[in-house]
């Protein structure tokens, strides 16, 4: 009988969480592997062979994602339209969640590209120096000591909510990258794990996690590239 209560319960609560009635959570989709979630962000790395397709999944938060690689792929969304969708390598996007869709990519190479839902609302999504909301326009301004959160790297604003800003950095070999403002954490996303074994150096208590790491709040830590090559990776960083 507990067993049986058990079974119901993991089945009550994943409905609970399931919205779209046919869709999977994007969590549990095939094509998108899981790799780091706590209560503010969930990571998922994505890979769509060429000609293959996702199930139909469900994102319920607001999500990012940055592409890996150019790529065309086709977003059949649920009571929608098919649309393509072509990106540039590194191009970052935001998107609204609470429906569902399928990914069909039929070009002839992988689509790739790390996707951050983020678990808690958001507020006042804005371009900085990256179209991540479509028809939107930038808010970029040059970059100084005043408009960069970062020193010791190369700083490229995406986009910013009330809640976060999202930055796409390049950390040069034999560089130190240190924060220059406070803030109540930083969320690193390497877009290689390999990275983070050979080359990316976190000076702070704080450990990878499929590539992710959560570096703690204020001006105290430190991020070195050890390598022979510049490192690419994002900061979503908690003002």
């Amino acid at each position: 009988m507990f067993v049986r209560a058990l079974a119901l319960l993991l089945v009550a609560t994943a409905a609970k969480a399931q919205t779209i009635r046919g869709a999977v959570l994007a969590k549990r989709e095939p094509h998108h592997h899981l790799v780091y979630e706590d209560q503010a962000i969930r990571v998922l790395r994505v890979s769509v062979p060429r000609h293959d397709t996702t199930l139909l999944h469900e994102h319920g938060p607001d999500y990012f994602w940055i592409a890996l690689g150019a790529s065309t792929v086709v977003n059949a969304k649920l009571g929608a339209p098919p649309a393509e969708i072509t990106s540039k390598n590194l191009s970052i996007h935001y998107t609204v969640g609470k429906f569902a869709h399928v990914a069909r990519n039929n070009a002839l190479f992988p689509f790739n590209n790390i996707t951050v839902e983020l678990l808690q609302p958001q507020k006042n999504v804005h371009n900085l120096c990256e179209p991540a909301i479509a028809d939107q326009p930038l808010d970029c301004a040059p970059p100084s000591p005043s408009t960069l959160s970062f020193s010791g790297a190369s700083e490229h604003p995406a986009f910013s909510t009330s809640q976060l800003r999202v930055s796409l950095m390049t950390l040069d070999p034999g560089k130190v990258m240190r924060p220059t403002t406070q803030s109540h954490g930083t969320w690193l996303i390497a877009l290689d794990t390999a990275n983070v074994v050979s080359a990316l150096a976190f000076d702070g208590k704080a450990k990878w996690v499929g590539g992710t790491l959560k570096a703690p709040a204020g001006t105290t830590w430190s991020l070195a590239n050890h390598g022979t090559a510049p490192l690419r990776f994002l900061t979503v960083m908690r003002p």
